[in-house]
């Protein structure tokens, strides 16, 4: 695609017009008219000017500025892996992972597939009865037919908010999203759009509590998501990293204690 099918793509996305766009940008919409056709070439920083307004992401940064015949400033493709992400912020995943002991911690990329665990969440995911390790998918996993849909007491709930959730970073993320085509091919599967349909729109509530029940035992969470602010570097966009807070006294006995040490063995 050329620049200007990018650009035309992005602007209808975000549902502007080119008099919208032109404004916000401090342009004519002539001159946007002329970028779009091709009729006008970009500078780079014009480039940077729309992008900002149209809150494209870096590493589809990249894309248009190679499609206007630039070098890309930001690479154009995720991690795969934790190792690929620069050394300094690999240094602060393992520290937040490792304080986070005795609690389960996860770290997912822009699709939410894992890039590293502590050992505290693969014993949470083997209690759990699925398998979820580095390259799997989180949302796969927790709405996809598994043992979580029986063992989550709320999971209904939990599963409706999070489709609404994705749907949202999704459209954030654009009209080429990997994570748009992701959730709504989960969110049509009949426990899901049931789910949907009880829970229509996400309470957006500060805390939604996630508990679990296995035999005699009965585990509350609730998590947190922590992000790399103002990243300019496509690697690192859209890492995140989940942290488990136990939810009650008997949580936090859990992994404490005795049931935190048979976690960690596992």
């Amino acid at each position: 695609m050329e620049f200007g099918e990018h650009l035309k793509e992005w602007r209808g996305h975000r549902r502007m017009s080119q008099l919208g766009l032109a404004v916000e940008a401090g342009i004519s919409a002539r001159h946007l008219s002329f970028l779009e056709t091709g009729r006008s070439r970009p500078s780079e920083g014009m480039i940077l000017r729309l992008a900002d307004v149209l809150a494209i992401p870096a590493r589809d940064q990249g894309i248009l500025f190679s499609a206007a015949g630039f070098r890309p400033r930001h690479e154009t493709h995720p991690a795969r892996d934790l190792e690929a992400l620069p050394v300094p912020v690999v240094e602060a995943i393992r520290l937040i992972l490792a304080r986070h002991d005795p609690y389960p911690g996860v770290v997912f990329d822009h699709d939410y597939n894992v890039l590293a665990a502590n050992a505290a969440f693969g014993g949470l995911v083997a209690m759990a009865g699925i398998a979820l390790k580095t390259g799997d998918n989180f949302l796969d996993a927790y709405l996809g037919p598994s043992p979580l849909r029986t063992l989550i007491v709320n999971w209904q709930r939990t599963a409706a908010d999070l489709v609404h959730r994705i749907r949202a970073d999704a459209w954030l993320q654009g009209p080429r999203s990997a994570l748009a085509r992701r959730i709504e091919r989960l969110a049509a599967d009949p426990a899901v759009r049931a789910a949907i349909e009880t829970y229509p729109k996400t309470e957006r509530l500060p805390v939604l509590p996630i508990e679990i029940r296995q035999g005699e035992e009965r585990l509350i969470f609730i998590t947190t998501l922590t992000s790399f602010g103002s990243a300019q570097d496509a690697l690192v966009q859209g890492v995140l990293i989940e942290s488990f807070f136990p939810g009650d006294e008997a949580t936090r006995a859990y992994f404490e204690g005795a049931g935190g040490s048979k976690t960690k063995r596992e």
